[in-house]
């Protein structure tokens, strides 16, 4: 297909059709599809509809033909739809959500996530995700933390790269994979007081630093779409910022590809108060450089007129046209406009049980046991147990964002718990301590271990599910103080998307944080429970001793009056708790114990040339084997500008059999200690290093090194 050629036969309204996304039930009239009322509010002709570019949303690959069919009898230049999905964490099989995917501390296993979603979302005919939306946050408040990897960029960045990796495969224009859309560009993470879609205000140099990485990862591995965010970014909305969408994402950062906008995110232009009218919007939006909006038509409506007044030059136009039509091109539709859509692989790939295996397998590697006293945990099976609180016999486990996945088809807690031979003397739903009578107190008192299944609902999280109060919903922490009373060991399996305040809930002897871990969850949390398997997730956000505290994270700056347990008053401290989270980035417990020591430098000068090598001996001082999540910081001493007092380098999750000792290697570059300026440059500046390994952000074991100017130009 010659694009360029293409491009020169279609008229300006065809032209302004590509950059229209729609719902399917416009084409197919009786198609049972949820959709916002902005959508149904547009107001177009059968005739404009035909002239849309790509579709959001399809059901399974009968809708997308008679879809797709429908279109092509219509259409003049016969120019394929795309299907545009949120494939977040799974299709049908779910896997866990992405702030658990990152409590892994293991990108291959998103990455193969995300190939398994490719192969099972494609068999509808979807041919591009928004995913994986790769925003940093540092305020559990916002409700989308669920569905990115966490407070620190280096982490997100490795996850991200994962992520598209691994839906796009060996190449989009292949079966079985899908386009990856990295999102939301840019800041969006960053809400004032945690609030969705609220206003982010941030320094160039933060952005740079803290922000930007994760981006730029997904950008690197290839991802061919980008979303905007919602929010403004230094007083612009970002869908309509020219410097951060033509500047910063394609001159920067080398972005290439189709820019999408969120959902409405362009009518949304003038609710900000930057536009009055949507004709004006739609210049502001071709002029940053946004290819396809979706859920709106300001483009469909006024860019012909724009471009007849002389408002905008018709090149602005073709640009993204052409970009659209480039992407069109190598998923092969020009070729195969039905590509992927397939009932028959349909019924083969989803759900297939190789898929929920590895759902299961990866579940377990991204529960976090974030407390042991006494060693309460791995439950023999010959102790009885008692179940209580509302997720005993609850299914809902796959969290936000899980599109096409069937709760009802997961199983719960008690019925994994009874197949795997436990004896279970009681399993009762119930909220609080009030929904359980005396003859249930004396059950539990029957009991060797009271096991509290407690969290938030599944829809308690995610977009536009922002909270103030970070505590256990509708009472549930009552159920952690009735069982306390009994005086058995209590633990808490802990269902959440976002960090929670623990204060009660750490009164439990053995807690284990469940995150939302998707179609095989509770066949992965019981095996955890009983040992059969290790657990090894770690924290991708730090957890608040309160909400007063957020936002909180572990690499933070050092102010000019830190902290350092001294009679001064007058430091950055507060009057009513300690500085210190309730659990710092990167915590997490093992069945195993494991050892460090012996950290060595190969050489204590580093010319910015030179390879430095960091060595440390980790030993497995128990008899279970398991995996260890070893993690290397640094901290730059002098810098300007300053740099934080820790920043996670790099990270190996290792095997370790019972009583095995290993040497455990890592290896920092110049580039590795650099950092941003507030023009998003990156630079090197020699001075004195700490490198610190451990299994956790707080770790101790260091040494210094001193990296010389030698080289410098």
């Amino acid at each position: 297909m010659n694009i360029q050629s293409l491009l020169s036969t279609l008229t300006i309204e065809e032209k302004a059709g590509q950059l229209l996304q729609l719902a399917p039930f416009f084409f197919i009239k009786d198609l049972k599809v949820e959709v916002a009322g902005a959508l149904r509010a547009l107001d177009l002709s059968e005739a404009d509809i035909f002239l849309a570019g790509s579709v959001l949303g399809i059901h399974d690959a009968k809708e997308m033909i008679a879809v797709q069919k429908k279109y092509l009898q219509r259409s003049r230049h016969k120019i394929p739809l795309m299907f545009m999905a949120d494939v977040i964490h799974g299709y049908e099989t779910i896997f866990p959500i992405p702030i658990a995917l990152a409590s892994s501390f293991h990108p291959d296993l998103a990455k193969k996530a995300a190939r398994i979603a490719a192969l099972e979302a494609q068999t509808a005919g979807i041919h591009v995700t928004f995913a994986p939306m790769v925003d940093v946050s540092r305020d559990p408040r916002w409700g989308r933390v669920m569905e990115g990897f966490g407070e620190d960029a280096y982490l997100a960045s490795c996850f991200s790269r994962a992520s598209v990796e691994g839906f796009q495969h060996d190449g989009i224009g292949k079966e079985g994979n899908l386009a990856a859309c990295v999102k939301h560009f840019a800041a969006y993470g960053a809400p004032e007081a945690g609030r969705d879609y609220n206003t982010v205000d941030m320094s160039m140099h933060t952005f740079y630093n803290h922000y930007a990485p994760p981006y730029q990862a997904g950008i690197k591995a290839g991802a061919h779409l980008v979303m905007t965010a919602f929010n403004t970014f230094n007083g612009i909305p970002a869908t309509v910022h020219q410097g951060l969408l033509r500047d910063i994402l394609r001159g920067q950062m080398g972005f290439d590809g189709v820019v999408i906008t969120d959902y409405d995110a362009l009518q949304q232009v003038i609710t900000h108060g930057v536009a009055s009218e949507l004709k004006d919007v739609a210049r502001l939006a071709i002029e940053a450089g946004v290819d396809i909006e979706m859920a709106s038509t300001a483009y469909f409506r006024y860019l012909k007129t724009l471009i007849d007044e002389g408002v905008i030059p018709l090149a602005l136009l073709d640009e993204a046209v052409l970009r659209i039509l480039t992407l069109k091109e190598k998923l092969g539709l020009f070729d195969n406009p039905f590509k992927g859509a397939d009932a028959l692989k349909a019924t083969q790939r989803v759900r297939h049980p190789d898929h929920l295996a590895t759902s299961e397998r990866i579940a377990r590697e991204c529960t976090v046991l974030l407390k042991n006293d006494h060693q309460v945990l791995p439950l023999d099976k010959t102790r009885s147990i008692a179940l209580i609180g509302p997720y005993v016999n609850e299914s809902s486990t796959n969290g936000n964002w899980s599109w096409h996945g069937d709760h009802r088809l997961n199983e719960t807690l008690h019925h994994a718990f009874a197949r795997k031979g436990h004896d279970i003397v009681m399993a009762k739903t119930g909220n609080q301590a009030t929904d359980y009578d005396r003859q249930d107190i004396d059950t539990l008192k029957q009991a060797d271990v009271i096991i509290v299944c407690a969290g938030e609902q599944a829809r308690q999280s995610g977009e536009a599910r922002s909270r103030t109060r970070l505590d256990l919903p509708d009472g549930q922490e009552t159920l952690i103080k009735m069982a306390k009373a009994t005086g058995k060991p209590v633990v808490v399996l802990l269902f959440c998307g976002r960090p929670l305040v623990l204060k009660e809930i750490l009164k439990a002897d053995a807690v284990m944080l469940c995150w939302f871990l998707g179609s095989r969850a509770a066949s992965a949390i019981v095996d955890l429970v009983n040992g059969t398997f290790n657990p090894s997730g770690r924290l991708p956000m730090t957890f608040p001793q309160n909400e007063g505290q957020i936002p909180i994270y572990y690499n933070h700056l050092n102010t000019g009056r830190p902290y350092r347990d001294e009679r001064n008053e007058y430091v950055s401290k507060y009057l009513d708790v300690s500085n210190d989270p309730q659990l710092s980035f990167g915590h997490g417990l093992s069945y195993a114990r494991f050892n460090y020591e012996d950290m060595r430098l190969d050489k204590e000068v580093m010319a910015i040339n030179e390879t430095l090598t960091i060595t440390v001996t980790v030993t497995n001082d128990s008899q279970q084997a398991g995996h260890e999540v070893i993690q290397l910081y640094i901290r730059d001493l002098v810098s300007l500008p300053v740099r934080p007092v820790k920043e996670l380098k790099g990270f190996q999750k290792v095997w370790f059999d019972p009583a095995e000792t290993k040497s455990i290697v890592f290896e920092l570059k110049a580039k590795d200690l650099s950092a941003f300026d507030q023009h998003g440059k990156p630079q090197i500046e020699p001075g004195t290093f700490d490198v610190f390994v451990g299994g956790g952000s707080n770790t101790t074991l260091s040494r210094r090194f001193v990296l010389k100017d030698v080289g410098i130009k």
